[in-house]
Protein backbone atom coordinates (compact mmCIF):
# COMPACT_ATOMS: atom_id res chain seq x y z
CA UNK A 1 0.00 0.00 0.00
CA UNK A 2 2.83 2.38 0.71
CA UNK A 3 4.16 2.58 -2.89
CA UNK A 4 0.68 3.12 -4.17
CA UNK A 5 0.06 5.87 -1.69
CA UNK A 6 3.35 7.47 -2.54
CA UNK A 7 2.34 7.42 -6.21
CA UNK A 8 -0.95 9.08 -5.44
CA UNK A 9 0.79 11.67 -3.29
CA UNK A 10 3.24 12.40 -6.09
CA UNK A 11 0.39 12.86 -8.51
CA UNK A 12 -1.39 15.10 -6.09
CA UNK A 13 1.63 17.33 -5.41
CA UNK A 14 2.45 17.62 -9.10
CA UNK A 15 -0.96 19.23 -9.58
CA UNK A 16 -1.42 22.80 -8.31
CA UNK A 17 -3.51 22.88 -5.21
CA UNK A 18 -6.58 25.04 -4.83
CA UNK A 19 -4.77 27.79 -2.94
CA UNK A 20 -2.19 28.14 -5.73
CA UNK A 21 -4.92 28.35 -8.36
CA UNK A 22 -6.82 30.97 -6.42
CA UNK A 23 -3.63 32.99 -5.89
CA UNK A 24 -2.18 32.84 -9.41
CA UNK A 25 -5.26 33.64 -11.47
CA UNK A 26 -6.15 37.05 -9.98
CA UNK A 27 -2.46 38.09 -9.96
CA UNK A 28 -2.06 37.16 -13.63
CA UNK A 29 -5.27 38.96 -14.55
CA UNK A 30 -4.20 42.12 -12.76
CA UNK A 31 -0.78 42.03 -14.41
CA UNK A 32 -2.30 41.62 -17.87
CA UNK A 33 -4.80 44.44 -17.30
CA UNK A 34 -2.04 46.86 -16.33
CA UNK A 35 -0.08 45.96 -19.43
CA UNK A 36 -3.10 46.39 -21.65
CA UNK A 37 -3.70 49.87 -20.20
CA UNK A 38 -0.05 50.78 -20.72
CA UNK A 39 -0.16 49.58 -24.30
CA UNK A 40 -3.30 51.62 -24.94
CA UNK A 41 -1.68 54.75 -23.52
CA UNK A 42 1.42 54.22 -25.66
CA UNK A 43 -0.73 53.62 -28.72
CA UNK A 44 -2.74 56.80 -28.11
CA UNK A 45 0.43 58.85 -27.65
CA UNK A 46 1.89 57.37 -30.82
CA UNK A 47 -1.25 58.16 -32.81
CA UNK A 48 -1.33 61.70 -31.43
CA UNK A 49 2.31 62.24 -32.40
CA UNK A 50 1.65 60.78 -35.84
CA UNK A 51 -1.34 63.11 -36.28
CA UNK A 52 0.78 66.13 -35.38
CA UNK A 53 3.45 65.09 -37.87
CA UNK A 54 0.88 64.53 -40.63
CA UNK A 55 -0.81 67.87 -39.92
CA UNK A 56 2.52 69.66 -39.85
CA UNK A 57 3.59 68.19 -43.17
CA UNK A 58 0.20 68.96 -44.69
CA UNK A 59 0.19 72.51 -43.34
CA UNK A 60 3.70 73.35 -44.44
CA UNK A 61 3.32 71.73 -47.85
CA UNK A 62 0.10 73.56 -48.55
CA UNK A 63 0.38 76.89 -46.79
CA UNK A 64 4.02 77.88 -46.53
CA UNK A 65 5.28 80.00 -49.38
CA UNK A 66 8.70 79.90 -51.05
CA UNK A 67 10.33 83.17 -52.08
CA UNK A 68 11.50 81.62 -55.36
CA UNK A 69 7.95 82.17 -56.67
CA UNK A 70 8.12 85.97 -56.22
CA UNK A 71 8.65 86.59 -59.92
CA UNK A 72 5.29 84.96 -60.66
CA UNK A 73 3.26 87.06 -58.22
CA UNK A 74 2.85 90.11 -60.45
CA UNK A 75 0.50 88.37 -62.86
CA UNK A 76 -2.04 87.84 -60.05
CA UNK A 77 -2.14 91.47 -58.92
CA UNK A 78 -5.23 93.52 -59.71
CA UNK A 79 -5.78 97.06 -58.44
CA UNK A 80 -9.13 98.75 -58.01
CA UNK A 81 -9.89 102.00 -59.89
CA UNK A 82 -9.78 103.80 -56.54
CA UNK A 83 -6.26 102.53 -55.90
CA UNK A 84 -5.08 103.50 -59.38
CA UNK A 85 -6.36 107.04 -58.85
CA UNK A 86 -4.27 107.62 -55.70
CA UNK A 87 -1.29 110.05 -55.78
CA UNK A 88 2.14 108.70 -56.69
CA UNK A 89 4.16 111.08 -54.53
CA UNK A 90 3.82 112.89 -51.25
CA UNK A 91 4.73 112.66 -47.58
CA UNK A 92 2.95 109.49 -46.49
CA UNK A 93 2.19 106.13 -48.13
CA UNK A 94 0.01 103.83 -45.96
CA UNK A 95 -0.76 100.20 -46.66
CA UNK A 96 -2.85 97.83 -44.58
CA UNK A 97 -2.33 94.09 -44.74
CA UNK A 98 -5.63 92.22 -44.74
CA UNK A 99 -7.36 89.08 -46.05
CA UNK A 100 -10.77 88.11 -47.48
CA UNK A 101 -12.27 86.99 -44.16
CA UNK A 102 -12.14 90.64 -43.01
CA UNK A 103 -13.39 92.31 -46.20
CA UNK A 104 -16.86 92.87 -44.77
CA UNK A 105 -15.82 93.92 -41.27
CA UNK A 106 -12.44 95.47 -40.43
CA UNK A 107 -11.71 96.54 -43.99
CA UNK A 108 -14.92 98.55 -44.08
CA UNK A 109 -14.16 100.28 -40.77
CA UNK A 110 -10.62 101.27 -41.81
CA UNK A 111 -11.79 102.46 -45.21
CA UNK A 112 -14.52 104.55 -43.57
CA UNK A 113 -12.14 106.22 -41.13
CA UNK A 114 -8.41 106.91 -41.17
CA UNK A 115 -7.04 105.30 -44.37
CA UNK A 116 -7.98 108.21 -46.67
CA UNK A 117 -6.10 110.71 -44.54
CA UNK A 118 -2.80 109.34 -45.85
CA UNK A 119 -1.55 110.83 -49.12
CA UNK A 120 -1.75 107.34 -50.57
CA UNK A 121 -3.61 104.76 -48.52
CA UNK A 122 -4.72 101.37 -49.72
CA UNK A 123 -5.41 97.80 -48.66
CA UNK A 124 -3.27 94.87 -49.75
CA UNK A 125 -5.16 91.59 -49.83
CA UNK A 126 -5.34 88.28 -51.68
CA UNK A 127 -8.74 88.59 -53.41
CA UNK A 128 -10.75 91.37 -55.00
CA UNK A 129 -13.25 93.31 -52.94
CA UNK A 130 -16.80 93.76 -54.21
CA UNK A 131 -16.62 97.55 -54.06
CA UNK A 132 -14.19 99.11 -56.55
CA UNK A 133 -14.51 102.45 -54.76
CA UNK A 134 -12.32 100.99 -52.01
CA UNK A 135 -8.60 101.37 -52.75
CA UNK A 136 -7.11 97.89 -52.80
CA UNK A 137 -4.62 95.72 -54.67
CA UNK A 138 -4.44 91.92 -54.67
CA UNK A 139 -0.72 91.94 -53.93
CA UNK A 140 -1.02 88.67 -51.99
CA UNK A 141 -3.12 86.72 -54.50
CA UNK A 142 -0.27 84.32 -55.17
CA UNK A 143 0.64 83.77 -51.49
CA UNK A 144 -1.55 81.46 -49.37
CA UNK A 145 -3.41 83.24 -46.56
CA UNK A 146 -1.54 81.73 -43.65
CA UNK A 147 -0.03 83.04 -40.43
CA UNK A 148 3.23 81.45 -41.49
CA UNK A 149 3.40 83.54 -44.66
CA UNK A 150 3.12 87.02 -43.15
CA UNK A 151 6.84 87.67 -43.49
CA UNK A 152 6.78 86.73 -47.19
CA UNK A 153 3.83 89.05 -47.73
CA UNK A 154 5.48 92.07 -46.12
CA UNK A 155 8.81 91.39 -47.76
CA UNK A 156 7.22 91.23 -51.21
CA UNK A 157 4.85 94.15 -50.55
CA UNK A 158 7.65 96.58 -49.69
CA UNK A 159 9.49 95.54 -52.87
CA UNK A 160 6.32 95.86 -54.96
CA UNK A 161 5.51 99.30 -53.55
CA UNK A 162 8.96 100.68 -54.23
CA UNK A 163 9.31 99.18 -57.70
CA UNK A 164 5.75 99.23 -59.04
CA UNK A 165 3.75 101.90 -57.22
CA UNK A 166 6.08 104.67 -56.15
CA UNK A 167 9.54 105.36 -54.80
CA UNK A 168 8.74 109.04 -54.33
CA UNK A 169 7.08 109.12 -50.92
CA UNK A 170 8.95 110.35 -47.87
CA UNK A 171 7.53 107.70 -45.54
CA UNK A 172 5.96 104.26 -45.89
CA UNK A 173 3.66 103.10 -43.09
CA UNK A 174 2.70 99.44 -42.84
CA UNK A 175 -0.16 98.30 -40.58
CA UNK A 176 -1.07 94.77 -39.55
CA UNK A 177 -1.04 92.60 -36.46
CA UNK A 178 1.25 89.63 -36.06
CA UNK A 179 0.72 87.52 -33.03
CA UNK A 180 3.91 86.72 -31.22
CA UNK A 181 3.15 83.08 -30.53
CA UNK A 182 2.79 80.20 -32.96
CA UNK A 183 -0.89 79.25 -33.15
CA UNK A 184 -1.98 75.66 -32.63
CA UNK A 185 -1.59 73.39 -35.62
CA UNK A 186 -4.65 73.19 -37.78
CA UNK A 187 -5.50 72.83 -41.42
CA UNK A 188 -7.43 76.12 -41.57
CA UNK A 189 -5.03 78.97 -42.39
CA UNK A 190 -4.79 81.84 -39.95
CA UNK A 191 -4.81 85.42 -41.13
CA UNK A 192 -3.31 88.69 -39.99
CA UNK A 193 -5.66 91.10 -38.25
CA UNK A 194 -6.29 94.64 -39.44
CA UNK A 195 -7.55 96.05 -36.16
CA UNK A 196 -5.49 99.21 -35.73
CA UNK A 197 -6.63 102.82 -35.55
CA UNK A 198 -4.25 105.56 -36.66
CA UNK A 199 -4.39 109.28 -35.95
CA UNK A 200 -2.80 110.30 -39.21
CA UNK A 201 -2.35 113.98 -38.30
CA UNK A 202 -0.21 113.00 -35.31
CA UNK A 203 1.80 110.64 -37.48
CA UNK A 204 2.41 113.39 -40.03
CA UNK A 205 3.45 115.86 -37.34
CA UNK A 206 5.94 113.41 -35.85
CA UNK A 207 7.44 112.47 -39.20
CA UNK A 208 7.77 116.11 -40.25
CA UNK A 209 10.53 116.51 -37.62
CA UNK A 210 12.63 113.73 -39.16
CA UNK A 211 14.64 113.45 -42.37
CA UNK A 212 13.27 110.83 -44.83
CA UNK A 213 16.64 110.77 -46.61
CA UNK A 214 18.06 109.05 -43.53
CA UNK A 215 17.25 105.38 -42.81
CA UNK A 216 14.55 105.45 -40.14
CA UNK A 217 12.60 102.47 -38.76
CA UNK A 218 9.86 103.69 -36.41
CA UNK A 219 7.16 102.09 -34.26
CA UNK A 220 6.50 100.38 -30.92
CA UNK A 221 9.62 98.54 -29.82
CA UNK A 222 9.50 94.97 -28.51
CA UNK A 223 12.52 93.17 -27.12
CA UNK A 224 12.31 89.37 -27.48
CA UNK A 225 14.47 87.70 -30.13
CA UNK A 226 16.62 90.69 -31.13
CA UNK A 227 19.22 92.52 -29.04
CA UNK A 228 18.16 95.97 -30.24
CA UNK A 229 14.49 95.07 -30.46
CA UNK A 230 12.07 95.26 -33.38
CA UNK A 231 8.91 97.21 -34.13
CA UNK A 232 5.59 95.47 -33.51
CA UNK A 233 3.41 94.93 -36.54
CA UNK A 234 0.21 95.61 -34.61
CA UNK A 235 0.98 99.25 -33.93
CA UNK A 236 2.20 99.75 -37.47
CA UNK A 237 5.78 100.62 -38.31
CA UNK A 238 7.28 103.23 -40.62
CA UNK A 239 10.20 103.06 -43.04
CA UNK A 240 11.71 106.23 -44.41
CA UNK A 241 12.37 106.53 -48.12
CA UNK A 242 16.06 105.88 -47.49
CA UNK A 243 15.33 102.77 -45.41
CA UNK A 244 12.96 101.33 -48.01
CA UNK A 245 15.48 101.99 -50.76
CA UNK A 246 18.10 100.01 -48.83
CA UNK A 247 15.60 97.24 -48.10
CA UNK A 248 14.78 96.89 -51.79
CA UNK A 249 18.35 97.06 -53.07
CA UNK A 250 20.26 95.18 -50.36
CA UNK A 251 17.81 92.93 -48.52
CA UNK A 252 14.92 91.83 -50.70
CA UNK A 253 16.90 89.33 -52.77
CA UNK A 254 19.50 88.48 -50.14
CA UNK A 255 18.48 85.42 -48.13
CA UNK A 256 21.62 85.65 -46.01
CA UNK A 257 21.02 89.21 -44.81
CA UNK A 258 17.24 88.83 -44.88
CA UNK A 259 16.43 85.20 -43.93
CA UNK A 260 12.94 83.76 -43.75
CA UNK A 261 11.20 84.10 -40.40
CA UNK A 262 7.99 82.69 -38.98
CA UNK A 263 7.31 86.03 -37.26
CA UNK A 264 6.68 88.88 -39.69
CA UNK A 265 7.76 91.82 -37.56
CA UNK A 266 10.76 89.96 -36.11
CA UNK A 267 11.75 88.98 -39.65
CA UNK A 268 11.64 92.53 -41.00
CA UNK A 269 13.51 93.75 -37.92
CA UNK A 270 16.17 91.07 -38.46
CA UNK A 271 16.64 92.08 -42.09
CA UNK A 272 17.04 95.77 -41.26
CA UNK A 273 19.36 95.03 -38.31
CA UNK A 274 21.70 93.15 -40.66
CA UNK A 275 22.55 96.47 -42.37
CA UNK A 276 22.59 98.54 -39.20
CA UNK A 277 19.02 99.91 -39.18
CA UNK A 278 17.52 99.53 -35.70
CA UNK A 279 14.25 100.64 -34.04
CA UNK A 280 14.34 104.15 -32.63
CA UNK A 281 12.84 105.45 -29.41
CA UNK A 282 9.56 106.99 -30.59
CA UNK A 283 8.29 107.93 -27.12
CA UNK A 284 7.70 111.56 -26.15
CA UNK A 285 9.72 113.49 -23.56
CA UNK A 286 7.65 111.97 -20.74
CA UNK A 287 8.34 108.42 -21.85
CA UNK A 288 4.83 107.88 -23.23
CA UNK A 289 4.38 105.80 -26.36
CA UNK A 290 3.21 107.43 -29.55
CA UNK A 291 2.75 104.05 -31.25
CA UNK A 292 0.75 101.50 -29.24
CA UNK A 293 0.52 97.79 -30.01
CA UNK A 294 -2.20 97.25 -27.39
CA UNK A 295 -5.76 98.43 -26.83
CA UNK A 296 -6.55 101.43 -24.58
CA UNK A 297 -7.85 99.06 -21.88
CA UNK A 298 -4.70 96.91 -21.96
CA UNK A 299 -2.54 100.01 -21.77
CA UNK A 300 -4.51 101.64 -18.94
CA UNK A 301 -4.44 98.52 -16.76
CA UNK A 302 -1.00 97.36 -17.93
CA UNK A 303 -2.42 93.87 -18.41
CA UNK A 304 0.12 92.79 -21.03
CA UNK A 305 3.41 90.91 -20.75
CA UNK A 306 5.99 93.31 -19.31
CA UNK A 307 8.91 91.12 -20.40
CA UNK A 308 8.13 91.86 -24.05
CA UNK A 309 8.35 95.64 -23.67
CA UNK A 310 11.61 97.32 -24.58
CA UNK A 311 10.81 100.43 -22.54
CA UNK A 312 9.01 100.66 -19.17
CA UNK A 313 5.43 101.93 -19.15
CA UNK A 314 3.25 103.63 -16.55
CA UNK A 315 -0.32 102.50 -15.81
CA UNK A 316 -3.44 104.63 -15.94
CA UNK A 317 -3.82 107.94 -17.76
CA UNK A 318 -0.08 108.62 -17.52
CA UNK A 319 0.51 105.90 -20.10
CA UNK A 320 -1.18 107.86 -22.89
CA UNK A 321 0.76 110.37 -24.95
CA UNK A 322 -1.22 113.46 -26.01
CA UNK A 323 0.37 113.01 -29.44
CA UNK A 324 -0.44 109.28 -29.67
CA UNK A 325 -0.46 107.82 -33.17
CA UNK A 326 -1.96 104.32 -33.04
CA UNK A 327 -3.95 101.78 -31.00
CA UNK A 328 -4.32 98.09 -31.64
CA UNK A 329 -6.74 95.21 -30.81
CA UNK A 330 -9.84 97.21 -31.73
CA UNK A 331 -13.12 95.93 -33.12
CA UNK A 332 -14.56 97.58 -36.26
CA UNK A 333 -17.05 99.55 -34.19
CA UNK A 334 -14.32 100.67 -31.78
CA UNK A 335 -12.40 101.98 -34.79
CA UNK A 336 -15.50 103.90 -35.83
CA UNK A 337 -15.97 105.17 -32.26
CA UNK A 338 -12.43 106.57 -32.20
CA UNK A 339 -13.13 108.39 -35.44
CA UNK A 340 -16.45 109.68 -34.15
CA UNK A 341 -14.92 111.12 -30.98
CA UNK A 342 -11.93 112.66 -32.75
CA UNK A 343 -13.49 114.06 -35.92
CA UNK A 344 -17.27 114.10 -35.83
CA UNK A 345 -18.29 115.79 -32.61
CA UNK A 346 -18.25 119.44 -31.60
CA UNK A 347 -14.59 120.14 -30.86
CA UNK A 348 -15.46 123.30 -28.96
CA UNK A 349 -17.32 121.36 -26.29
CA UNK A 350 -20.97 120.92 -25.46
CA UNK A 351 -23.32 123.81 -26.04
CA UNK A 352 -25.38 123.92 -22.83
Amino acid sequence: MAPLLRGHLWLYKAKPDDSELEFDRPYSSRWNLRNIKSCLVILILFLAALLIVVQTLYFWNRHVYDRKFDSQLHKYIVSSPAAKALPRKGQLFCWVQTSPIYHDSRVMAINETWLHRCDHGQLFTSAALQDDKIPYSTVFAGIPDSYYNLFYKSRFAFHYIYRNISSEFDWYYKVSATKQVIPRLQCIPLQADDDTYVIVEHLRAYLSKLNPDEPHYLGYVLKPYLKNGYNAGGSGYVLSNAALKLFDSLLYNNETLCPDNIYEDVGIGTCLASIGIFPEDTRNAKGQNRFNTHSPSEIFHQSTNVSWKFYPEKPGFDAFAPEMISFHHLSPDEIRLFDLLLYRINKNGLQL
